[in-house]
């Protein structure tokens, strides 16, 4: 099983790679999609294994992608999809909203706090090595699209398929894992290590690759007796071309590249923004990634450690003028519907301001009875 492979000084975030010796520039992130099967219902109920179905029910919906629950009130999920306090989160069937943001200086990975408590939670693969091993892999983006054939002695030969399109559904599927690119310059750029697996001809049964929103789903290892999060989805496939001198080329996911052109920098607009992959009796599969956990494990339990009540990251104060001073008020409560912070009726004229982990704003306070409501929003 390969290790590693190195990277040249190009990595672009939202865009995954295929690793060929030089760095290939793919698209944005496709959805769970199968080598086997078009079917766009195939995978889109648990699976029937136990535990396997608990990490199904551990997938989130942010922002309609994903994230993962891995504390009581702290969820895991990929810094490019972007987020604001106040957005909710939903899982087992209930809505949590966000009211703290820890963004990982180093690498994609982005910490949320809660409201509430979640009605479970994973366990993080800590230690041990991912090479080599089953991963389940979980996302809500898009089906797969055209097939791409390259035509070889008069024949068409399907090699893989395009992006599709949009369709907001769970599905979840398998892959090994082949590599892990912890190359330099990968953590110069911010985004650490990843876990790749190779998108296979002669695959898993349910041999999948990732597309647009799955980012932020999870990637689980089987270890001590239960799925553990080992990484969450960053990126997959690639820009080919069947020349360099026509378009811009098109994105897709395949099991074979050999005898495409494949761009190799963040324009993909010159000929010499592609590299040719020679076409031979070996397969050049296309790869998914995703931002290795054990890389970042420390840096999230001694987040949580430091704060597993998401609430203490807030503080709010008030003075009796707009220009101060401020003093912190320490009575306080949250509420979840509307999302704001509940006090006593001041007895006089009060002005309020709040800080928190991220940027928030208070909105127009809501009276009732003896409260005074103090919705809050990072939008």
């Amino acid at each position: 099983m390969k290790r590693s492979k190195e990277l040249s000084s190009y990595f672009r975030l939202l865009r995954g790679a295929v690793f060929l010796g030089i760095l290939i520039f793919p698209t944005h992130l496709y959805a769970v999609f199968f080598l086997a099967t078009e079917n766009p219902e195939h995978n889109t109920t648990p699976p029937a294994n136990a535990a396997e179905a608990r990490a199904w029910n551990l997938q989130g919906i942010w922002r309609t992608c994903q994230g993962t629950p891995i504390a009581p009130r702290w969820f895991l999920s990929a810094k490019h999809i972007g987020g604001a306090i106040g957005d909710p989160f939903t899982v087992h069937g209930k809505t949590h909203y966000a009211i703290a943001r820890i963004l990982d200086p180093d690498s994609d990975l982005v910490l949320w706090g809660v409201t509430e408590s979640f009605q479970d939670h994973a366990a993080l693969f800590r230690e041990g090595d991912e090479i080599g091993q089953r991963m389940l892999v979980f996302g809500r983006g898009e089906i797969r699209g055209r097939p791409v054939f390259l035509e070889k002695d008069s024949i068409q030969e399907l090699r893989g398929w395009e992006r599709g399109s949009g369709r907001a559904v769970m599905r979840w599927g398998e892959n090994l894992v082949t590599e892990i690119a912890d190359d330099p310059v990968l953590i110069q750029k911010g985004l650490g290590q990843l876990i790749g697996a190779e998108f296979n001809r002669d695959g898993l049964p349910d041999e999948a690759g990732l597309g647009p929103c799955d980012s932020g789903g999870g990637m689980f290892l089987w270890q001590d007796n239960e799925w553990k999060l080992a990484a969450i989805n960053y990126a997959a496939g690639g820009r080919y071309n069947t020349t360099t001198k026509q378009g811009k080329g098109f994105d897709a996911l395949l099991f074979d590249g050999g005898g495409f052109f494949v761009c190799k920098d963040e324009n993909c607009r010159a000929e010499d923004s592609w590299a040719f992959i020679e076409d031979d009796e070996v397969d050049q599969p296309g790869s998914i990634w995703g931002t290795r956990i054990q890389y970042r494990s420390s840096w999230i339990e001694e987040n949580i450690a430091a704060m597993p009540d998401p609430e203490t990251s807030i503080v709010l104060e008030s003075a009796q003028e707009p220009t101060g001073p401020f003093k912190a008020v320490t009575s306080w409560s949250l509420s979840q519907i509307p999302l704001a912070l509940e006090i006593l009726v001041p007895k006089s004229r009060r002005f309020y301001r709040m800080k928190t982990t991220d940027r928030v704003r208070l909105l127009a306070p809501i009276l009732s009875d003896d409260k005074l409501l103090l919705p809050f929003s990072g939008r």
